[in-house]
């Protein structure tokens, strides 16, 4: 039973991450001085990766967890 919460958050924990990995990237985007557009397309692609991974890790913890419930 603690797989599934542990699961579940690692899951949130990486969409959180991913989230601010998005957001450093249009910080960088936005500044207007020099902004750092390579950069930050780099961040965004790495935050969309992590979301994915983080939702992923959601939706296994939470199927499993409906997988356990009796019928």
């Amino acid at each position: 039973m603690i797989f599934f919460w542990l699961r579940e958050i690692a899951g949130w924990l990486l969409v959180l991450f991913a989230l601010y990995l998005v957001r450093q990237g249009l910080v960088f985007a936005m500044d207007l001085e020099t902004p750092r557009i390579i950069e930050a397309a780099v961040l965004v692609f790495g935050g969309i990766g992590v979301m994915r991974i983080g939702v992923l890790l959601i939706r296994m913890a939470t199927a499993a967890r409906i997988c356990q419930l009796p019928s």
